[in-house]
């Protein structure tokens, strides 16, 4: 079944940060900060946060976490939304680290201009309620490894710096997103983005970026049921290795600065394989496998391999 698409600029809509009053609405903290603290489903906020007595909360675990350090999830349960103002990892191996969140964005991040932010192995639902899974404003970087993000109102992962800033994620699934399953967006700063190993189905728009000043790699990955699997508003995007079904438009390129580059991909069972729209370019490397969809659709341009 193919997914009927909006308009790919109306899919580009970011929710305004929660107040960052929000994460000092935890308990008052005792003990030392530690470089490294655990939660756990039968932890509590009370606790030091260390190993032999766990928080129950990723925002408890937080304010007992020194800059730079790590939270570890001990075992599977919902460890709460959280704002994250300062470097920090959020690891989970094995356990099902589970974010829900019924309204607003699960995972808020308005850190330092040179905070690094990793979040590795959870799993983010909006209980189709919920507005944003992951939500980027400020920091340095964002590695996203291992994770789902899904069934939020607006998008999975929202990645709209105030500054310059990059974006990784690997090993990762954004699905049922009403708006987009990953978003970059940027202003007059320079953005950038590497996705590898996505898969994102059932979303708006699959994988967006948009502005002149972001720049997005991706490589193999699996786009699916969206409306559009790909989209670039005067972004430029390099696509390799992606595989492209079901979708209303496989890969749509708008606005006269978006370029988006496509190597290696197989792009079939959609409306539309590939549309360039107000001077926009798509540029195909000649490698590609483009067909069965209902209309293949044409590349603007293609460039020789070198």
């Amino acid at each position: 079944m193919i997914k009927m698409p909006m308009t790919l600029l109306g899919a580009i809509m970011i929710v305004p940060i929660l107040s960052v009053t929000a994460y000092a609405a935890t308990r008052p903290q005792s003990g030392t900060p530690l470089v490294r603290t655990y939660v756990s489903g039968l932890g509590s906020d009370s606790n030091p946060c260390t190993a032999a007595s766990p928080c129950a909360t990723f925002q408890a675990a937080l304010a007992m976490t020194l800059a730079g350090g790590e939270i570890f999830v001990l075992n599977s349960a919902d460890y709460g939304t959280v704002t994250i103002n300062k470097a920090v990892s959020i690891t989970s191996e094995g356990a099902a680290a589970g974010v829900l969140a019924a309204s607003g964005a699960a995972i808020t991040i308005s850190a330092g201009a040179s905070d690094v932010v990793n979040l590795r192995g959870l799993t983010i639902d909006g209980a189709n309620s919920g507005a944003v899974g992951i939500q980027f404003v400020s920091g340095k970087s964002l590695t996203i490894q291992k994770s789902f993000v899904r069934n939020f109102t607006n998008s999975g992962i929202s990645f709209a710096p105030s500054a310059s800033a990059t974006l990784f994620v690997s090993d990762t699934s954004v699905a049922n997103n009403a708006n987009n399953g990953i978003v970059i967006a940027g202003g007059s700063a320079t953005v950038k983005g590497a996705l590898s190993r996505v898969n994102a189905s059932g979303n708006g728009v699959g994988i967006l970026a948009t502005g002149s000043a972001v720049s997005l790699a991706v490589a193999d990955a699996v786009t699916s049921n969206n409306g559009y699997g790909v989209g670039s508003a005067s972004a430029a995007v390099t696509i390799r290795n992606l595989t492209a079904s079901a979708n209303s438009v496989g890969i749509a390129a708008d606005q006269s600065a978006a370029i988006v580059g496509v190597a290696q991909s197989t792009i079939t069972g959609n409306g539309t394989g590939w549309q360039a729209t107000n001077g926009a370019q798509v540029q195909s490397y000649g490698n590609n496998n483009v067909g069965g969809n209902a209309s293949d659709g044409t590349a603007t341009t293609i460039i020789a391999l070198q």
